[in-house]
């Protein structure tokens, strides 16, 4: 991802800096630095955007940034400290989170409708939200095997849940629709399915199954980013190829989560995968019973260098006496379809989706 990150000078005296601004294809993004003793409210009226900061010393200011999503922002003096109104162009959508260590807030901006060329205003609904899913494996890659193949299993869920995320009106992609690679280079295979987690979509889901030499069984959800855990790193070599493919790509991985750690809005898009993550496995579970085995951070290739939420799902253990077998059924895997649709739903309906 390419960021024109524009720092206005800091107001440290206050406690409270003037915003950093990063932009890209159809997104701006906010970043407000805030001291951990004050306090915030927002409010939405029209195209503006009104956040409150309580606990810091009045501020007047006005700055004007011309993007394709935000005409700029001005702050004025409110009761115990200062208003931050950020004024909206016509056409956009809206999400904020709050991050600690240090204590942020981020307003994240995007463009319902293309900003290349001017449109005349019209009464039809935005775009729909578009999710890719991407079947892990296929082709000459069959995953993990036991009492079914991978390859086979995630491609059914991920039709499955397909079929019920446009029964919502979603925009649903999928890397691979059949038995099938991307390419008979692993490297080339997960990098063609990686680029497909671009600004144009919304979200990006690898679906993924396990297998262990001991019996384990459960569902697992994770987001990028390092791990200490050997367990963790043997898994992402794995899957990012195995044996010195997948320590060579694993490596690579981890060079660019040490990287994104450095950097305030690749960690607010690290947030929302976390947050897509947890409602993704509360929903599989909910709907399947599966033990639940947590969300995890794990320097997977696929999901690596992602520009929107982005997380791989591990649906359950293909070698697991009991689970191995549920994961054949037809039956089970409608359960694991209908987990990740409510999961996703969850997210795009949440606070923190595109509003």
């Amino acid at each position: 991802m390419r960021y024109i990150l524009v720092l206005v000078f800091c107001l440290a005296s206050l406690g409270l800096a003037q915003p950093r601004v990063g932009t890209e294809d159809g997104l701006t993004r906010l970043v407000f630095g805030i001291p951990n003793e004050a306090k915030l409210s927002l409010s939405r009226s029209g195209n503006e955007v009104s956040i409150r900061f309580q606990g810091t010393p009045p501020r007047n200011l006005r700055t004007l940034l011309n993007t394709p999503q935000v005409v700029g922002y001005r702050a004025t003096p409110s009761p115990g400290g200062s208003t931050y109104v950020v004024t909206l162009r016509a056409g956009t959508s809206y999400r904020t989170l709050e991050l600690a260590n240090p204590r942020r807030l981020v307003l994240e901006v995007r463009s319902k409708t293309p900003t290349t060329t001017a449109r005349p205003r019209s009464t039809s609904r935005a775009p729909a939200p578009v999710v890719v899913l991407d079947p892990g494996h296929g082709g000459i890659d069959p995953g993990a095997v036991g009492f079914v193949h991978e390859e086979e299993a995630v491609l059914e869920v991920a039709l499955r849940t397909k079929k019920l995320l446009e029964a919502r009106g979603i925009r649903v992609i999928l890397t691979r629709t059949a038995d099938k690679h991307l390419s008979a280079n692993k490297a080339a295979d997960l990098g063609l399915r990686a680029a497909m987690a671009d600004s144009k979509r919304t979200l990006f889901v690898s679906i993924h199954a396990n297998a262990a030499e001991r019996a384990a069984q459960g569902i697992e959800v994770y987001y990028f980013g390092e791990t200490i855990d050997q367990r963790l790193l043997s898994k992402a070599i794995l899957e990012n190829g195995g044996g010195a493919l997948g320590q060579r790509l694993t490596r690579e991985a981890q060079s660019v989560a040490q990287r994104l750690m450095r950097d305030l809005i690749a960690q607010a898009n690290l947030k929302f995968s976390e947050q897509l993550a947890l409602k993704t496995l509360r929903a599989l579970v909910r709907e399947t019973g599966a033990v639940s085995r947590g969300v995890h951070t794990a320097p997977f290739y696929v999901i690596r260098n992602a520009r929107i939420p982005a997380i791989l799902v591990e649906i359950g253990f293909v070698n697991h006496p009991a689970e191995g077998k549920k994961l054949a059924t037809s039956a089970y895997r409608q359960q694991l379809a209908n987990g990740l649709a409510g999961g996703i739903m969850a997210f795009l309906n949440s606070g923190n989706a595109q509003r």
